[in-house]
């Protein structure tokens, strides 16, 4: 019993020396050393420190205190990516694009959108929807917008109420406009505004959106909010 009690006390204080060596690299290269940061980077990275491996790649994309070696941090974003960090993925969909490798870039794009990264899920959304392809457009911007991501849900709205890419489906439409708006994205906000003032005839629930999108500096709807309220229609 006591030999396990010092075996998980000696686990627990590496956890705390690794992540208290992480935070001193971390300021070193906020302190512009890089080379001491790098080295400290490496260490880490061979045990499998997710944020070392992508410090070090990230350090090696863009010459901070080392040589330039593209080859090598693609290798690290892909450990790190392979470790679960979603930023790291991302990268490495981010430098395939950049060099042309399209399909591979979206495999890479899609670890991270899995992994939780709006980022990635949206480039892979607008991939498809330049390609036309409206059902794997929608499903991406979909994750993002289950993620909290505005603009993806605002997205959607639009697709769904211009039925070009997809059949057009004025609930669905409104559902994600809803949802946009919900998250302050005040151009939803504003057609739905428009949507119960000249559709649903609802004027009082378009003043609610109309004063909600106007909050978020959108003129247009403070100009349709006050257009409203000098007709004296309460809110509530």
């Amino acid at each position: 019993m006591l030999k396990r009690i010092l075996i998980l006390i000696s686990i627990c204080c590496s956890f705390v020396f690794a992540f208290s060596d992480l935070e001193r690299a971390l300021q070193l290269y906020e302190e512009n050393k890089f080379s001491k940061a790098y080295d400290m980077f490496k260490k880490l990275c061979e045990k499998d420190s997710a944020k070392s491996c992508f410090s070090m790649a990230y350090m090696l994309e863009n010459a901070q205190g080392i040589s330039r070696d593209l080859n090598t941090a693609y290798k690290l974003y892909n450990k790190a990516c392979n470790l679960g960090l979603p930023e790291a993925c991302f990268n490495m969909g981010l430098i395939l694009q950049n060099q042309g490798y399209a399909n591979e870039s979206i495999l890479a794009f899609n670890k991270a959108c899995n992994l939780g990264d709006v980022k990635s899920c949206n480039n892979i959304a607008l991939f498809y929807e330049k390609d036309k392809d409206g059902k794997m457009a929608t499903y991406f911007y979909k994750k993002s917008c289950q993620l909290k991501d505005a603009a993806a849900c605002y997205k959607l709205g639009f697709l769904y109420e211009k039925g070009e890419l997809v059949r057009q489906n004025v609930k669905y439409s409104l559902s994600f406009y809803f949802k946009a708006c919900n998250l302050g994205y005040a151009e939803a906000c504003y057609l739905l505004g428009r949507y119960n003032q000249l559709e649903t005839k609802d004027l009082q629930k378009a003043k609610i959106y109309f004063g909600m999108a106007c909050d978020k500096k959108h003129k247009e709807a403070c100009a349709a909010y006050k257009e409203l309220n000098s007709k004296t229609i309460e809110i509530y």
